[in-house]
């Protein structure tokens, strides 16, 4: 692999999405046309991007694989002043992009997939939601979510809601959804 473009960030992402859901990642590695010695080849070079010293900041970083954003905008988190930016992947998900937030001319806040276009049908309970279905904000738009944050990585992200039948709680890896299960007990008191 010589570098690292819009196919292989893909493949880049589906790595920590395959702690959940190897079958899924080697459906998608084919429809990609990918090897799993590919995919480890993409998320090496990734790697040796995060690390290196070519690269000032995040956006830098982002816009030398995926090129210029597709769209930018300014936004206001509470009382910071922050910029989206997003760029369309393609492929895998053509209805998503991948999206930073970050400061003005600072560090990155916040990275996912988001969604750019259409807007999925989601069942009545969350607990009939499939993996991959839907992103973070599908989920907050469309159930009572009464609390989310970041899992125990930086790319996983939670949010817990009390369901109309039982309480939930729905996993997402770059902002995806990976699963939907009953929150831990200690999330329940």
């Amino acid at each position: 692999m010589q570098g690292l473009a819009r196919r292989e960030f893909q493949l880049v992402l589906l790595r920590r999405m395959a702690d959940f859901h190897p079958g899924l990642v080697r459906t998608a590695l084919d429809e990609l046309g990918a090897t799993p010695a590919e995919a480890r080849a993409a998320h090496t070079r990734w790697q040796r991007l995060c690390h290196s010293r070519a690269f000032r900041g995040d956006l830098q970083r982002y816009s030398a694989v995926l090129g210029p954003p597709a769209g930018q905008e300014r936004l206001a988190l509470g009382d910071l002043p922050v910029v989206r930016r997003w760029w369309p992947l393609g492929q895998l998900w053509p209805d998503l992009a991948w999206q930073v937030v970050s400061l003005p001319e600072g560090p990155t806040v916040h990275t996912e997939l988001t969604r750019v276009s259409g807007d999925p049908v989601l069942p009545a309970d969350p607990h009939g939601l499939q993996p991959w279905s839907c992103v973070v904000g599908d989920v907050a738009r469309a159930y009572d979510v009464a609390e989310q944050g970041e899992g125990d990585a930086t790319s996983r992200w939670y949010a817990l809601g009390p369901g109309p039948v039982r309480p939930w709680r729905a996993v997402f890896v770059w902002g995806l959804l990976q699963l939907v299960d009953d929150p831990p007990p200690a999330r329940l008191g």
